[in-house]
């Protein structure tokens, strides 16, 4: 039987993701500061933020694994309620999102074969890579279900271990000691909603006994800690190599590890539930968390239209607060926005 009882932490995970997810977005103003600053005290701090920031998506994914994975649904429901859904949320936004190009760019015409071409070109895959990738894993949930319901607490380890194994180390092994790149495509661990779609689940369905636990986030923390400072050396150390740190090739190490931050952020955030019962906040979160597909889907029109808000900070408070300022106005507007198109009740029903 399902519970309907509310996961506020669910909430608490989504709204925080959400800002990071903006922040990703920032490019040279925020997330990519950092390359600006090598001469600076800053460099490190803005370096590492950058890395901690790619916890975003992984954490939505994780979420969504500890909601959807219980559930029982026959495939007609599946394809009924969230398959086909998200492709009409893909279909629907990208056409948005078309005409918005359309407007910023008088010198483009609508075509409808040029709106088909442009679901599958980069300038929509790329921003909307979360919802493709959701897509992908929506169409796997029967066997992922299957899955997650007989994964045993050796096996979640194993998984966890492989991850380090396979996305950390050996990339780390392979660069620092040319070694050629052998690749190993292990379905589970490379694919990344898989993956945190069945650590969120494991995670969520142990609450109790992880809360319980301290010992689990000191030592979640610690390694968090630790693989975000190997990480930031390898940033650094390709760096002194080739001498170029632009922004594509600089996050290729960014991911090394992010599955230890993402599991201590989501522990502490169960841990964080049990402290945070006022009412207020709950009443806020609500309005942020209920808007938080709508901000995504709008947040890259809302950064184009908002452009001024972090040109007016930045000569106040410099880039980073400029930038923190800008991405808080994003969300805010955005959040706004979709709250009013919810009142819609065919609109609702999708976001």
């Amino acid at each position: 039987m399902k519970s309907n009882k509310r996961v506020y932490y669910f909430d608490y995970l989504k709204v925080l993701a959400i800002f990071l997810v903006v922040f990703n977005h920032t490019e040279t103003r925020g997330f990519f500061l950092f390359a600006q600053q090598v001469n600076s005290v800053m460099f490190f701090p803005y370096m590492i933020f950058s890395i901690a920031d790619k916890v975003a998506v992984p954490l939505l994914f994780m979420v969504s694994g500890a909601l959807l994975l219980p559930r029982h649904e026959s495939l007609r429901q599946l394809w009924k309620r969230r398959i086909l859904k998200y492709l009409v949320i893909i279909i629907v936004f990208s056409f948005i999102r078309y005409l918005f190009e359309l407007g910023m760019n008088k010198n483009q015409v609508f075509t409808l074969l040029g709106f088909f071409r442009y679901i599958y070109a980069a300038p929509m895959e790329v921003p909307y890579y979360f919802l493709y990738t959701y897509l992908a894993g929506l169409i796997m949930l029967p066997f992922l279900r299957g899955i997650a319901r007989n994964l045993s607490e050796q096996e979640f380890k194993y998984l966890i271990c492989l991850q380090i194994v396979i996305g950390g180390i050996l990339p780390i092994m392979q660069y620092v000691f040319r070694m050629g790149s052998i690749n190993l495509d292990l379905p589970i661990i490379t694919n990344s909603i898989i993956f945190y779609m069945l650590i969120g689940h494991y995670l969520h369905s142990h609450k109790d006994k992880l809360v319980e636990n301290k010992s689990i986030l000191i030592v979640a923390w610690g390694l968090a800690i630790i693989t975000l400072a190997i990480t930031a050396w390898m940033v650094m150390y390709q760096y002194q190599l080739t001498g170029v740190l632009d922004e594509s090739s600089s996050q290729i190490f960014f991911e090394l590890f992010t599955p230890i931050l993402a599991i201590a952020i989501f522990v502490s955030y169960q841990r964080l539930e049990q402290r945070v019962r006022i009412k207020k906040s709950h009443r806020i979160l609500d309005y942020f968390s209920n808007a938080v597909l709508g901000v995504y889907l709008l947040e890259e029109m809302g950064r184009i239209l908002l452009d001024p808000v972090y040109k007016f900070f930045e000569p106040i408070t410099g880039n980073f607060i400029a930038c923190w300022v800008w991405v808080f106005a994003v969300v805010l507007v955005t959040a706004i926005v979709t709250n009013i198109l919810k009142l819609i009740p065919s609109v609702k029903k999708i976001l």
